[in-house]
């Protein structure tokens, strides 16, 4: 019974330095693969990923801005233009998803993206009444008010010959405007931009600089993405 317990206790000495062995490899492991990520992630990126970057972002950046502003030009309404910046942006999301950039970047690129989509148009309307609009006195035939915000009017509106203008105007239009008065519209002559209430201090300048810094930002996230994905390549 002694060489048997002897036997016993020698074989659960052999298991606990079997199993402290098995420990002892693991973390070296884990402590080598940290290394290895460590030291890769302080390298700095290859040349060729950085000009993949800069292309990814220049090429992204520009179809979104692109993308909407030929819609816009083209006639489309702005909802349409925003669905057109928002495919470009999805292809380029998409693109990040596939070289393996990360989720939560190519989140934030996506985000990005159709914030800046959103503006463009505003931005591309606002550009292009300011170049080629043209400044009339309308007539108001009627006001109403917004079904999507109490505090907005809407006046409907004719030309000085009885023409009526098919797009109901809020510039300009307010409570204290009543029917028969007149108010100023722009217009595109070339029809390709709705009519719209002119007014005293446009926002134009301010969309513009919303939508470089979007434009801005996306670029440099984007950049990051890509040479990020080394990462998780190799």
């Amino acid at each position: 019974m002694t060489e048997g317990r002897h036997r016993n206790h020698g074989s659960g000495e052999s298991a606990d330095r079997s199993r402290r062995t098995a420990c002892r490899r693991t973390s070296h492991l884990l402590a080598a693969k940290i290394r290895s990520r460590l030291s890769r992630a302080a390298l700095p990126p290859p040349l060729w990923l950085r000009i993949e970057g800069i292309a990814v972002a220049l090429v992204g950046t520009l179809a979104v801005i692109g993308c909407t502003v030929a819609a816009v030009l083209a006639g489309l309404p702005s909802s349409k233009a925003v669905a057109a910046g928002v495919v470009a942006v999805l292809a380029l999301t998409l693109y990040l998803l596939v070289t393996r950039a990360g989720r939560l970047i190519s989140g934030v690129v996506a985000g990005l993206g159709i914030a800046l989509a959103m503006v463009v148009p505003q931005a591309a309307t606002e550009l292009t009444l300011a170049g080629r609009g043209e400044r009339v006195q309308v007539v108001v035939t009627a006001v109403d008010v917004s079904s999507e915000d109490e505090d907005r009017y809407l006046c409907s509106v004719r030309h000085g010959d009885g023409t009526p203008v098919q797009r109901r105007l809020w510039r300009g239009c307010s409570a204290s405007v009543s029917p028969g008065e007149s108010i100023a519209m722009v217009y595109d002559p070339k029809g390709r931009i709705a009519p719209r209430g002119a007014s005293p201090a446009p926002d134009t300048w301010q969309l513009v600089a919303q939508g470089a810094g979007l434009a801005g930002l996306l670029a440099a996230f984007s950049y990051a993405a890509v040479v990020r994905s080394i990462r998780r390549r190799y």
